[in-house]
């Protein structure tokens, strides 16, 4: 999956210090990191992407993909 500029994403799974430097790279790639899973979110980027987590669950309900951090470079 590759994701562009201006695509929302949310983050599952990680410990706080390991989510804020995910957003940095995130940010860094002109990505939006958004809180919660709603329509037009590109991407959950879980820790472990078989989580049966709240946020990979309603993702997975809104056809959006769960991916791990391997997405982001």
């Amino acid at each position: 999956m590759e994701l562009k500029p201006g695509d929302l994403v949310v983050f599952t799974g990680f410990p706080e210090a390991r989510k804020g430097e995910l957003r940095e790279v995130a940010e860094a790639r002109g990505l939006v990191v958004w809180p919660a899973v709603k329509r037009g979110v590109a991407a959950v980027i879980a820790q472990d992407p078989g989580s049966g987590s709240g946020k990979a669950r309603k993702a997975r309900e809104y056809g959006i993909p769960v991916v791990g951090e391997g997405v982001l470079p």
